[in-house]
């Protein structure tokens, strides 16, 4: 399966049917890497040629860097930014670039180099989960949160479809909702979104039978 397919079945799950106004233009990308004198690996390529502009998805909460906004640091192309710009996401650049890449976080201390450190082996599946992240953070219409236990969330392990996990952070997806969840031990933050009223009503009311109350958000 394409990065391409992958990247439309995860999306039209979460937001909306794609249309080409929501890819970035080949030749902006293309700009954008002469700019920088870098090609994009597959990976991340087809993710701009197909949803770079989808800003519900890309710039609910953390930012996708546009074409423009790239820059190399420390041999890394950083095209993402987290909401508070205190961590960029970016993917090695050499002559042995792979077409899909590990991802790395760099953090962001005033005055200091930006620390890059390995968040991820492979962009495409890096992309995949931040798109569920950025879904539950504001991209959905519907979305809400509760504290969790390890239990539950072994109940929620047991019952949707595992995602991966980036940073600590495990996504969890199903046709129109997402659920993802963050933290250590028990003190657990889970967050959930839905395409619609009546998917939240149902994922809501599915958590209030293992014991957990979701708020709105």
């Amino acid at each position: 399966m394409s990065y391409s397919t992958k990247y439309r079945q995860v999306i039209e799950a979460l937001a909306k049917p794609l249309t080409s106004e929501d890819g970035v233009p080949a030749a902006e990308i293309t700009a954008g890497e002469h700019r920088i004198g870098v090609r994009l690996p597959s990976a991340l390529r087809e993710y701009y040629l197909l949803a770079g502009r989808l800003d519900q998805l890309n710039r609910a909460h953390n930012r996708l860097y546009s074409a423009r906004d790239w820059f190399v640091d420390a041999g890394k192309l950083a095209f993402m930014e987290e909401n508070q710009a205190v961590v960029f996401w970016g993917i090695p650049i050499n002559d042995n670039t792979d077409e899909d890449p590990p991802v790395l976080q760099g953090v962001n201390v005033s005055d200091q180099p930006i620390g890059w450190y390995p968040e991820h082996g492979c962009c495409s599946e890096f992309l995949l989960m931040m798109l569920h992240w950025q879904a539950v953070c504001g991209g959905m219409p519907f979305t809400g949160g509760a504290d969790i236990s390890s239990a539950t969330l072994r109940q929620i392990q047991a019952k949707w479809r595992f995602v991966g996990e980036i940073g600590g952070m495990l996504a969890f997806g199903r046709d129109a909702g997402a659920i993802c969840v963050i933290g250590e031990g028990e003190a657990l933050q889970l967050f959930a979104g839905a395409h619609t009223e009546h998917v939240f009503d149902l994922i809501r009311a599915e958590l209030a039978q293992i014991g957990v109350k979701l708020e709105r958000a």
